[in-house]
């Protein structure tokens, strides 16, 4: 799946500091601060997956690793075990 810089809003950089900003700039489900070194690179997560639904609701600061495993298991309506779900879910 190809993503184009076309499907996120116009002010998408902007949106994407004011969550990792809010996030203290760090991975808001493993922890880590954002540090390019380790590749903990911080990125922000569309938790239903359309680019376009930048409700602050939909969007978690999220390192690059824990942004590819997430969006690589994670389903919107998927439900989670107790005592299993992320912090952001919440």
């Amino acid at each position: 799946m190809t993503i184009s810089m076309n499907d996120y809003p116009q002010n998408w950089p902007e949106i994407a500091l004011a969550i990792k900003t809010a996030a203290h700039w760090q991975c808001a489900h493993c922890g880590h601060p954002h540090d390019v070194a380790s590749g903990h690179v911080l990125t922000v997560h569309h938790l239903d997956g359309n680019k376009a639904n930048c409700d602050p609701a939909n969007l978690v600061a999220l390192c690059q690793r824990c942004h590819l495993h997430i969006q690589g298991t994670y389903h919107p309506a998927q439900e989670f075990l107790p005592g299993m779900t992320p912090a952001w879910k919440h």
